[in-house]
């Protein structure tokens, strides 16, 4: 994903130091990590929001993210449930921001992990909603949501969605301009 590559510089993150004196070198260090993953064109945003409470929100996702790979897929769920909510709190006219992506990834596969299907399904397609708007040329990233979808529609019994939104994945995956094409190959022998 080309668009999230490029490192902030520690210069970049200084007005967060300016507005909060007690930023360590570890603080700026996840902030970067943070911004890393987030798209040059939606940092800004980000960058305005208090680094504090940025910060210990992003703690909870970590712990879902922990709390995943210990396949306790409940607290993992209440984890990203509470840093998303925290976010919206700060972002109440960017709900749908590039950093809220992540946040529902986990969530949608902590709920298809638990089994809880229509609700991974909501999910899913905010997560989707969330990348079509902000990195619409992330072709893989989109096609594997497209294929998540398709999957838990497959396991509802629902063969139209889940056929619809296989079609989507292969698709996407089409659209890759990377010369790894085997992904799509793969997907199309679902069809």
């Amino acid at each position: 994903m080309g668009c999230c590559e490029s490192l902030p510089t520690v210069a970049s993150l200084t007005k967060f130091r300016r507005r909060t004196t007690s930023l360590t070198h570890a603080d700026i260090t996840q902030l970067q990590i943070i911004f890393a993953g987030i798209p040059e064109h939606s940092r800004q945003v980000i960058l305005n929001l208090p680094a504090r409470q940025l910060l210990n929100l992003y703690q909870y996702h970590m712990m879902a993210l922990y709390h995943g790979l210990q396949k306790e897929w409940q607290l993992a769920i209440y984890c990203e449930q509470r840093v998303i909510k925290g976010l919206q709190a700060l972002l109440p006219t960017d709900k749908d921001h590039y950093i809220f992506f992540n946040f529902y990834s986990v969530l949608s596969a902590s709920f298809l992990a638990l089994g809880a299907l229509q609700k991974a399904i909501e999910v899913l397609h905010i997560a989707l909603a969330i990348l079509l708007k902000h990195t619409p040329t992330d072709y893989k990233t989109i096609s594997v949501h497209y294929y998540h979808l398709a999957n838990a529609y497959k396991a509802l019994h629902n063969s139209r969605a889940s056929a619809q939104y296989l079609t989507k994945a292969v698709e996407a995956a089409r659209l890759r301009s990377d010369s790894s094409r085997t992904y799509a190959a793969v997907l199309e022998t679902d069809l």
